[in-house]
């Protein structure tokens, strides 16, 4: 960066916000330059941090070489680090072999992954049907899940994120390849999961399996349950970790109604939430899984997993996309799945969630408004509560904080009011104390004052947690 936009992000940064760094950084830019050219669409711009040129491990680097903190592993998909050598070392010799072929047209590095899929997988006669991204991977398995129960409707859970697309399909002329797409809005039910933030709530699973039933039903109205669909931990609203016994329940009724269970593990899977697959952990196996994110390691590559003889109930050419089973994304791919055997990134998550849990617990015994810390595997949130009503300004002076010290944290939860950390899972000792030195100083700078007066009418929503 050059002064002028130093000086600009330095200023920026006093606000805490993210929105406010990016504009600075991109008004001092344009300035310097002397030209209007185009700018990215808002809907997509980047809004956290200056514009990055390198990367190593959880760290990012401007053009002048500062150093960022990446709490969020670029979304989630890093969770070996930026960079890692064995990953980009074969990205760099796909390059020189075959970069493209299309979706109908094999690859020895796509037949490769796919086999290395299968055989971690929890599958006995394993088929993978790759997809460049996981919202692609969604849609497919609900694709799948229509053509191999002849059913319509599909039940999620409130909270769960799935991915954004919708649409296209719909405006696609081919009546066959609209066989099994959807679904309409009438044919989608939203359960409810037990709040992993409210004491004792998770073990109720009679009440949980109460509500679930009557769900079903509902579904089971609007032209049959195609799909039961489930995060194992809803990430993007917080780190809301379904307990085993609760997955359980949801395969145990969804196989009862005749319905796929779909886990979605694009943001946990192999390795991040500190297990390969969270069918570990499950009495039954669920019919499909969705993986992503971890796979390529930054690179767009996702996947449907699951028994041959489910996948295959969905004819040929009825899901394709010029770029799934990409030869570089699946060079990367392969070198991942390598890395996550031989490093053993499941089981280095699993000790760096527990150190993290213990570091966040003993700041929250200093902060008691930092609530509900939870971990699992690399997956880290914690809540500000303030007077019993969640705060999401408080949420956003702590990453505004940890902004100003150059880490990178997102925010958001339910009520707007987490704090999430998601760093990679491979992390040395002096990076892990680094980000969680940087984590109490943006605790401690966003400690509230005391109130004074009394509370205003427009406070957050009100807390109903149990002990931190």
């Amino acid at each position: 960066m050059t002064e002028a936009m130093t000086e600009a992000m330095t200023e920026a940064m006093t606000d805490a916000t993210a929105e406010g760094v990016k504009d600075a950084v991109d008004g001092a830019r344009g300035r310097e330059s002397g030209q209007r050219g185009a700018v990215e669409a808002r809907s997509t711009g980047t809004t956290l941090g200056p514009e990055f040129s390198t990367g190593s491990g959880p760290w990012l680097h401007t053009e002048d070489g500062t150093a960022w903190f990446d709490g969020t592993a670029g979304s989630g998909a890093a969770t070996l680090g930026h960079q890692h050598p064995d990953v980009t070392a074969a990205v760099a010799a796909q390059l020189n072999r075959l970069t493209h072929t299309g979706c109908k047209l094999g690859s020895d590095t796509r037949r490769r992954m796919i086999e290395r899929i299968g055989a971690l997988s929890p599958y006995t006669e394993p088929a993978v049907l790759p997809t460049a991204t996981g919202a692609e991977a969604v849609e497919s398995a609900l694709k799948i899940a229509r053509a191999a129960t002849g059913h319509q409707a599909v039940l999620a859970f409130r909270h769960g994120y799935h991915g954004k697309t919708a649409g296209a399909l719909a405006l696609t002329w081919r009546a066959e390849f609209k066989t099994y797409g959807g679904p309409r809005p009438d044919h989608v039910v939203v359960a409810e999961l037990p709040d992993p933030r409210v004491e004792g709530a998770a073990d109720d699973v009679a009440r949980f399996a109460a509500g679930l039933s009557a769900a079903l039903d509902d579904a089971d109205r609007r032209g049959g349950t195609a799909a039961v669909v489930v995060e194992p931990v809803q990430v993007t609203e917080g780190v809301l970790a379904v307990p085993p016994a609760i997955l359980d329940e949801i395969a145990r009724q969804a196989h009862s109604r005749g319905a796929l269970l779909v886990l979605d593990e694009i943001y946990t899977g192999l390795g991040r939430a500190g297990r390969l697959f969270t069918a570990e952990l499950m009495t039954e196996v669920p019919d499909l899984t969705l993986l992503g994110k971890t796979l390529g390691n930054g690179f767009p590559v996702a996947a449907v997993v699951g028994e041959r003889a489910v996948l295959d109930a969905l004819p040929p050419s009825v899901q394709t996309s010029t770029f799934s089973g990409h030869p570089v994304a699946c060079a990367a791919a392969v070198a991942v799945l390598e890395i996550i055997v031989r490093q053993d990134v499941a089981g280095r998550a699993r000790a760096l969630g527990e150190r993290l849990r213990t570091d966040l617990l003993a700041l929250a015994a200093r902060h008691p408004w930092m609530r509900s810390v939870r971990t699992t595997g690399a997956l880290g949130a914690f809540d500000c509560v303030r007077e019993g009503s969640f705060d999401p300004g408080l949420a956003k002076a702590v990453t505004g904080g940890a902004l100003r010290g150059r880490l990178l944290l997102f925010g958001g939860g339910p009520e707007g009011a987490t704090v999430k950390i998601v760093p990679p899972a491979l992390l040395e000792e002096s990076d892990y104390r680094w980000m969680i030195e940087a984590i109490a100083v943006a605790v401690a700078g966003a400690e509230p004052a005391p109130r004074t007066g009394p509370r205003s009418a427009a406070g957050g929503a009100a807390y109903g947690g149990g002990r931190i």
